[in-house]
C-alpha cells in the first residue's frame, strides 16, 4: 500500500500583511503544506485562514505532468460564478493568468473554483501526456520559487491565499509523482533517459465515441465532472489495463471509457536505447454540460 502523509512545516510562510482593500480578502496560512502521497494520486493542502474565514488551497496530480489540478475553497468564493473569466496573479511584476474554472463545492469549507489542470508558468490547460515527449514531464520548481501569492479575481472580487514561494513544495510533488510510476508496476528510472512515451495512433476515433457517450442518468441532472484516464501500454502497442479515477465527486457520471479504450492503438514508449519498453498513457476527460 503507498499512501504518506508529510507534513512540510518549513515550507509555511507567513508573508507580510497586504494593504488593506475592500474588495480584497486575504489569507495568511493557518496550516502547515501537507503532502498526501496516495495510492492513485499526490496532494499538496494547505489552509488559510482561522475559524469560519478558514479557506483550503490544495494542488493534486494523478501522474508526472508540468500542471497540476487546482482548487480553492472557502466562504470567499461564494459570489464566484461558474467558468467566468478569472484572473489568476503568483507575484509582483508577473502578468496574471485569464483563467476559467469550474464552480465547485469541497465538503466541509464550502464554494471552491476548481481548475482541472493548472501550469503556472502558462496558464490553464488539461494536464495532458506530451505526444511522443521523452523522459518524465514535472512541475517547473523554477518558476514555483518565484510564486509569492495566488490572487483569484473575478469581477472585481480578489481573494488572495499568501503561499510564499512553491518551490520547495513542487519538489516534493515531483517526487511522488515519481513514485506512482513504481506503484504501477513500471521502471521510474527507465523512464527518466527514456527516448519518447507512447504515441496514440487513432486518439481523435476513439475520443469521439467517449464523448459521445456523456452518460444519460448524469446528463438528465446537469452533472458534470472531470476523470483521469490511465492506462498501461505494452511493447507491442496495446491497452494491458485501464484505470479512471474521478478528480472531482459526482453521484450519476460513471465514465465508458475504459470499455472503449480497448480499441486504443498506440506506437509504443522507447527506452535510451531506442528499444520498445512497457510505459503509460495518460489523458482527462472533462465532461461539462453546454
Amino acid at each position: 500500500m503507498r499512501r504518506t502523509l508529510i507534513s512540510l512545516t518549513a515550507l509555511s510562510v507567513l508573508a507580510a500583511a497586504a494593504p488593506a482593500q475592500a474588495d480584497v480578502v486575504t489569507l495568511k496560512p493557518s496550516s502547515p503544506w501537507n503532502a498526501d502521497f496516495g495510492e492513485d494520486r499526490c496532494r499538496l493542502a494547505g489552509y488559510f485562514g482561522e475559524g469560519e474565514d478558514r479557506h483550503l488551497l490544495f494542488f493534486e496530480q494523478y501522474w508526472p505532468a508540468p500542471g497540476a489540478g487546482l482548487t480553492a475553497a472557502g466562504k470567499s468564493f461564494n459570489r464566484f460564478n461558474n467558468g467566468a473569466a478569472t484572473a489568476l496573479h503568483t507575484a509582483e511584476g508577473r502578468p496574471p493568468l485569464e483563467t476559467r474554472p469550474f464552480k465547485g463545492d469541497v465538503e466541509g469549507i464550502g464554494d471552491a473554483l476548481v481548475y482541472s489542470g493548472i501550469n503556472l508558468a502558462y496558464g490553464q490547460a488539461e494536464p495532458e501526456q506530451t505526444a511522443g515527449a521523452g523522459g518524465l514531464p514535472a512541475l517547473d520548481t523554477r518558476y514555483a520559487a518565484g510564486v509569492e501569492y495566488l490572487s483569484f479575481r473575478q469581477r472585481g472580487q480578489e481573494v488572495r491565499f499568501d503561499t510564499g514561494s512553491l518551490g520547495k513544495a513542487f519538489e516534493v510533488l515531483n517526487q511522488c509523482t515519481a513514485g506512482l510510476l513504481t506503484a504501477w508496476g513500471l521502471d521510474a528510472e527507465q523512464h527518466k533517459t527514456a527516448q519518447r512515451l507512447p504515441q496514440w495512433t487513432n486518439g481523435q476515433d476513439v475520443v469521439r465515441k467517449i464523448m459521445a457517450r456523456y452518460p444519460r442518468s448524469a446528463s438528465a441532472i446537469g452533472e458534470q465532472g472531470i476523470t483521469r484516464l490511465r492506462v498501461i501500454v505494452n511493447e507491442a502497442g496495446a491497452v494491458e489495463s485501464c484505470v479512471v479515477l474521478k478528480a472531482t465527486t459526482t453521484k450519476k457520471l460513471e465514465s465508458p471509457a475504459c470499455d472503449l479504450m480497448q480499441e486504443a492503438r498506440f506506437e509504443p514508449a522507447l527506452d535510451a536505447s531506442g528499444k520498445p519498453m512497457r510505459s503509460y498513457y495518460v489523458t482527462s476527460i472533462t465532461y461539462k454540460m453546454p
